[in-house]
């Protein structure tokens, strides 16, 4: 087994699961004996505080996106000394998430140069994960376990999250990731998620 670090990421529409499974990733992953660190986007500090402020007030999607970036870009610098000491790094999302999300917003005013546009400028700051999960579900579902929640974002319409996810299998096609149903008990999708990740831990 080797224990050098490991830069694992979960993507996906919200309410597939993302955080639940990340959770119990880091709890296998240290039942292994490796040390795990779960990290998420937008970050804790103050670049992501000021993410989660421009949701709130609804600035336009080129503005968040800008903000995302910079986020993700100091988050990148942490993940890279975390992986550096031997850390399996599991990010409840990473530039993906700005791809897809901020693309879908933005089609119709830059069309289809907008996810061009959003992967030339996270190049520059980002570290290539060791394996992306791409968690699925249908967007009428994934909806449903938002609401159950009670915490409703901007972005959670069902149509918008439809083209998000369509966005995303397309990244995944792209990018070689790892697409993962869940749809389905959840210890079954933790099943899938953890043979994956096995592969690189």
């Amino acid at each position: 087994m080797s224990m050098e670090g490991a830069f694992i990421v979960l993507e996906g529409i919200d309410g597939v699961g993302k955080t639940t499974i990340s959770k119990r990733l880091g709890a296998w992953l240290e039942g292994r004996g490796r040390k795990a660190v779960l990290t998420a986007e937008p970050t804790e500090g103050w670049l992501g505080m000021a993410v989660r402020r421009a949701n709130r007030e609804d600035l336009d999607p080129r503005t968040e996106a800008l903000l995302f970036t910079a986020d993700r870009c100091q988050h990148t610098l942490a993940i890279e000394r975390l992986l550096a000491e031997g850390n399996v790094v599991v990010s409840d999302r990473y530039y993906g998430s700005t791809v897809a999300y901020q693309g879908a917003a933005l089609e119709r005013g830059m069309g289809e140069g907008a996810v061009e546009w959003l992967l030339a400028m996270n190049r520059p700051v980002v570290r290539r994960p060791d394996l992306t999960v791409l968690l699925t579900c249908d967007p009428g579902a994934a909806m449903r376990r938002v609401g159950a929640r009670g915490d409703r974002s901007k972005f959670e319409r069902e149509g918008y999250l439809g083209r998000v996810q369509e966005i995303y299998l397309m990244l995944a096609g792209d990018l070689g990731w790892t697409v993962v149903s869940s749809d389905g008990p959840l210890d079954e999708v933790f099943e899938r998620v953890r043979r994956a990740v096995q592969a690189y831990v």
